[in-house]
C-alpha cells in the first residue's frame, strides 16, 4: 500500500511539473500559448479546423494536445481506488479528477501574471477529467474484481 501511495504522490508531482513548468523551460511551445479559453470544446475543435497549409504542424500539435490531456489523467483514475476506499465510486473519482484539473488550470492562470506562458483552457479540464474517468473505468473492469477477490480470500495482492 505504501508503494501505491508513493506512486500516486510522485505521479501528481509529475503532472504538476509537466503542466505548470513554463514551456520555454520544457522546450514545448504552444502556437497560441497566450490564449485563455473558457468556451467548452471551443479551442479543441477549432484547432483541427485550421488550414494545415498556413500552419504545417497544426494537426500534429492538435492531436498531441488532445491525446496528451486525455492520457495525462488516466493513471489518476487508476491509482485513486487502489490507494483509498474513498475513491471506489465513480462520483468521487470524477470529483477528484475535476478538482485536480481545475487546480492545474487555476495555477496556470495565476502564473500568467508572473510571465508563465501556459495557455489556460477549459478543454484541458474536460479532457483531463475524461482521462481520469477512463482510468477509473479500467480499474473497475480489469483490476477492481481482482483486488476484491483477493481481499475476500484473505490474500490481498496489492
Amino acid at each position: 500500500m505504501n508503494l501505491l501511495v508513493a506512486t500516486l504522490v510522485v505521479y501528481i508531482g509529475v503532472v504538476f511539473g509537466f503542466t505548470i513548468v513554463p514551456t520555454h523551460i520544457t522546450g514545448f511551445r504552444n502556437p497560441r500559448s497566450y490564449h485563455v479559453n473558457v468556451i467548452p470544446l471551443g479551442y479543441s475543435f477549432t484547432c483541427f479546423l485550421q488550414d494545415p497549409n498556413q500552419h504545417p504542424h497544426i494537426t500534429t500539435f492538435c492531436l498531441r494536445n488532445t491525446l496528451g490531456n486525455l492520457v495525462l489523467f488516466v493513471p489518476l483514475g487508476l491509482l485513486l481506488p487502489l490507494v483509498s476506499n474513498r475513491f471506489l465510486t465513480f462520483k468521487r473519482a470524477l470529483l477528484f479528477a475535476v478538482l485536480m484539473s481545475l487546480s492545474v488550470e487555476s495555477i496556470q492562470f495565476v502564473l500568467r501574471f508572473f510571465g508563465n506562458p501556459r495557455a489556460v483552457d477549459i478543454d484541458d479540464v474536460i479532457l483531463n477529467t475524461l482521462g481520469g474517468c477512463l482510468g477509473f473505468g479500467f480499474y473497475k473492469v480489469f483490476i477492481g474484481n481482482y483486488v476484491k477477490r483477493g481481499l475476500e480470500s484473505g490474500n490481498p495482492t496489492l
